[in-house]
């Protein structure tokens, strides 16, 4: 599977300690491994959208979008949030826009 990155997600990950980001490095790359949404780690679909996903991992949420198309299967981290935030109305009705 392929993965990309939006700009936000970039952000949160450079703000990032060492211990973190080298989990966030090894979820990156057993994303990258995997075949389908079912054989990530701690992955789970979020109800109420479509195509939104989340990774726990510690005290942060990677949530990421994921089209299945017939020539391109991409995972797109869309934000990486604390467990505290990533669940505001705010970060929800984004991740709801995205979801379409």
């Amino acid at each position: 599977m392929k993965v990309a990155f939006s700009k936000s997600f970039i952000k949160a990950a450079s703000r990032l300690s060492g211990k973190m980001k080298d989990s966030l490095r090894e979820i990156i790359l057993e994303v990258e491994k995997s075949v389908s949404v079912a054989d990530i780690t701690d992955c789970k679909k979020l109800t109420g959208f479509n195509y939104v996903y989340r990774i726990r991992m510690g005290n942060y949420r990677a949530f990421f979008i994921f089209h299945v198309q017939i020539k391109d299967d991409t995972a797109l981290f869309q934000y990486l949030l604390l467990r505290g935030e990533a669940y505001s109305k705010k970060n929800i009705d984004n991740l709801r826009d995205k979801d379409r």
